[in-house]
């Protein structure tokens, strides 16, 4: 007998600390999505219908996504600048004037020198990454289908992603869930 009381008060600890947490995100959202810009708070009738976890953001993440932002931007500017050079071949095959000819060849060499070294250029968006344990938790990924009545309206159902710090106190965002 006394160990199905035990068993009782640990089945009630777990189910109690696991709503602690999903009131601690219920808070952390309403929060966010009742204050506005400028930081007054408003009664939308703030009610949760489904909340749960979708996952983390780490360290590794983060980099592996700012990696492949500045892999794009790279990509973009090379791709403008073989387009000068393609223009200025252009051009240069037209002229009969050695001297437009030179300066032709003197930007072609100078557009292919910033081609080369763009494409040897190693990401500098990762400052403040280099200390960090790569599983290091950035952010929880908290969906949320809640309802909210906005001034004069009517009742509106949404569901998002909430990007909230790693303890749940803060709200750093929000996307549409897929």
């Amino acid at each position: 007998m006394k160990n199905v009381a035990y068993l009782l008060i640990a089945i009630l600890m777990v189910s109690c600390g696991s709503n602690g947490t999903q009131s601690k995100y219920e808070q952390t959202i309403g929060d966010y999505l009742q204050t506005d810009k400028k930081g007054s708070k408003h009664d939308l009738k703030f009610k949760v219908i489904e909340l749960n976890e979708q996952g983390t953001i780490t360290v590794a993440d983060s980099i592996a996504h700012l990696t492949d932002e500045f892999r794009k931007d790279k990509e973009l500017i090379v791709k403008r600048v073989e387009l000068a050079k393609k223009m200025t071949e252009e051009l240069r095959s037209k002229t009969k004037k050695q001297n437009e000819i030179d300066q032709y060849n003197a930007d072609i060499a100078v557009m292919n020198n910033r081609v080369d070294s763009l494409r040897n250029l190693p990401p500098d968006n990762l400052n403040g990454y280099d200390s960090r344990n790569a599983n290091d938790v950035l952010a929880l990924i908290i969906r949320c289908k809640y309802s909210i009545v906005p001034p004069r309206g009517t009742t509106v159902e949404e569901t998002f992603d909430f990007y909230l710090s790693p303890d749940g106190s803060k709200c750093f965002g929000k996307t549409r869930a897929k």
